[in-house]
């Protein structure tokens, strides 16, 4: 047997990966659920005048409401986690945006 080939060399500190553009994509899409739930935020804020009276809540049971937002997102915080160190992320924000 002889000597096996050396793998292509090409200009020191260069990398020969194929460059894609999959990470804007992504950025664009996170950007996306950012401004989504922002404007959820907002919106529920600008319509609680209007589920107090058309529902007839008091503040204190709007802030549960308000509460409830706060509540589940910061209950799926650490199963979210654990679930993309198991299952990989994308599958995982794949399935949360489901």
């Amino acid at each position: 047997m002889g000597p096996s080939p050396s793998p292509v060399q090409g200009e020191p500190g260069k990398s020969h990966t194929r460059v894609t553009h999959v990470r804007w994509v992504v950025l664009g899409l996170i950007f996306l659920l950012s401004t989504i739930t922002y404007l959820d935020r907002v919106n529920i804020s600008i319509a609680a005048r209007y589920i107090t009276s058309e529902y007839g809540l008091t503040d204190v049971q709007m802030g549960k409401v308000f509460s409830a937002f706060i509540l589940a997102y910061g209950l799926f915080q650490v199963p979210g986690g654990w679930l993309g160190d198991r299952f990989g992320p994308r599958v995982v924000l794949t399935c949360a945006v489901l």
